[in-house]
């Protein structure tokens, strides 16, 4: 018996899931940027910055150090593109269907989330696969530990996504709001600049950035040169410490998507797409 129920809450997760991917899959757009945009930011962009800003400047090897960070944008801008399809879906009705389906709004979350995270799993190792152009050596074991991070990553930021886009009626508004959201955490996170060189203030605040840890985990990871004396300033954590609150970020993300989601019902969808309707017919007038 409980298998059989077991067996049936997955085919809902798993159907969930699978569209997430199908809706990415046939963005054939989507598709050609998730693919070039990692060689363009780390190639071109992180060789070129190499250029100016000099090893001898930094002590470090500039491009190096940018290959991390754009590891965890593209990561966080994958998830968040594809939570997009929650606003996407209330807008346009799919979700009253949804919602009327025999399956719980936890199942739904949880689809969701698989959904991104695989989205944020596949930008991951498209970033991974350029690492050998930059000469950064990764081993089975490191590639393993990347992976490991870009999984937990992935769903905290999924979590995040979902709880904002809950709160959302307008594709618009997502995704002014996503970019709000994006650019403090990624520009205090460490990615392009190192949290030493910023206020005092600001790096107090970094240490409540999610994403400052996995960039501690990830540079930890990433071979010798990032714990080589002349990149030990950068590591400000030990790699299970990192590890311990991005795993933390990832449950409660989970579980707070989960707890916002179930607020929502039928009758919240249809009454708030009445308001936009009379919204519409008022401009007309």
């Amino acid at each position: 018996m409980l298998k059989k129920y077991i067996a049936k809450e997955w085919q809902a997760i798993n159907i969930i899931w699978q569209r997430e991917l199908l809706l990415f899959w046939r963005n054939k757009i989507k598709v050609f940027t998730s693919v070039s945009l990692p060689f363009i930011l780390v190639l071109i962009m992180g060789k070129g910055m190499s250029a100016l800003v000099t090893t001898e400047m930094l002590g470090f090897d500039f491009s190096h150090f940018f290959y991390s960070g754009v590891l965890i944008l593209s990561i966080v801008m994958a998830v968040f593109d594809s939570t997009f399809s929650l606003v996407w879906d209330r807008e346009f009705g799919f979700m009253r269907e949804i919602l009327v389906a025999p399956i719980s709004k936890t199942e739904i979350v949880i689809g969701k989330i698989l959904g991104a995270t695989s989205r944020g799993f596949i930008q991951g190792l498209l970033i991974l696969a350029v690492a050998p152009f930059l000469e950064i050596t990764l081993s089975p074991a490191t590639i393993g530990l990347c992976l490991l991070f870009i999984m937990l990553v992935s769903v905290g930021m999924a979590g995040l996504g979902i709880i904002i886009a809950s709160q959302i009626t307008r594709m618009e508004t997502f995704s002014l709001l996503m970019q709000f959201v994006i650019s403090p955490l990624i520009f205090l996170s460490g990615a392009f600049f190192p949290i030493e060189k910023i206020p005092l203030w600001m790096q107090s605040v970094s240490h409540f950035n999610p994403l400052f840890y996995a960039l501690n985990g990830l540079r930890y990871i990433l071979g010798g040169k990032f714990v080589a004396p002349e990149y030990s300033h950068l590591i400000y954590y030990n790699f299970n410490f990192s590890l311990g609150i991005i795993f933390i970020f990832a449950v409660l993300g989970t579980i707070g998507a989960i707890m916002v989601f179930n607020k929502f019902s039928i009758f919240t969808i249809f009454a708030r797409k009445t308001e936009d309707n009379g919204e519409k017919e008022g401009d007309i007038r």
